[in-house]
């Protein structure tokens, strides 16, 4: 199903329980509401139906279409920082196994430099279940190498 997201930006409260209507940016909503108006009217009154493009899904060993990799990795969207920085890790997910915690900044994954969330994202599809993948991070100013085990995402 075609769909789209619209979004102000994050904030240091963003999806934290201290996310309540004094955090909203207001501002921002109207130009976001003004905007998603503007992209809903522009569709309705289209001629045609926007073209759609089917993306096959890739298949993986056994024959079934990709899993969903699993790290347990909880990104903080409020920092700007070189790499994706972390707000946790899920309890008894695979990157606290790997030790990694809120605070460290993923430089680098399955062989590939992590700049930003796209670079993250690109290297999640490198992943295999069950299969380990090195992991670079910086802690404190330290650049530090482990292990993480993907697994299915349940």
């Amino acid at each position: 199903m075609p769909s789209l997201n619209f979004f102000t930006g994050s904030h240091e409260d963003y999806h934290r329980p201290t996310d309540d209507a004094d955090t909203l940016d207001y501002e921002g909503l109207d130009r976001i509401v003004d905007l998603a108006t503007a992209v809903a009217s522009n569709l309705a009154n289209r001629p045609d139906a926007p073209d759609f493009i089917r993306v096959e899904r890739e298949q993986q060993r056994g024959g079934g279409a990709t899993m969903r990799i699993f790290t347990g990795t909880i990104p903080d969207y409020t920092q700007e920082v070189e790499g994706l920085s972390l707000s946790g890790v899920i309890g008894g997910g695979p990157a606290e196994a790997a030790g990694l915690q809120g605070g460290d900044v993923i430089v680098g994954l399955a062989g590939q430099a992590v700049t930003n969330i796209y670079d993250y994202m690109y290297a999640l599809d490198l992943l295999k279940v069950g299969e380990p993948s090195e992991v670079v991070f910086l802690r404190d100013g330290e650049r530090l190498t482990t292990e993480l085990i993907p697994r299915v995402r349940e």
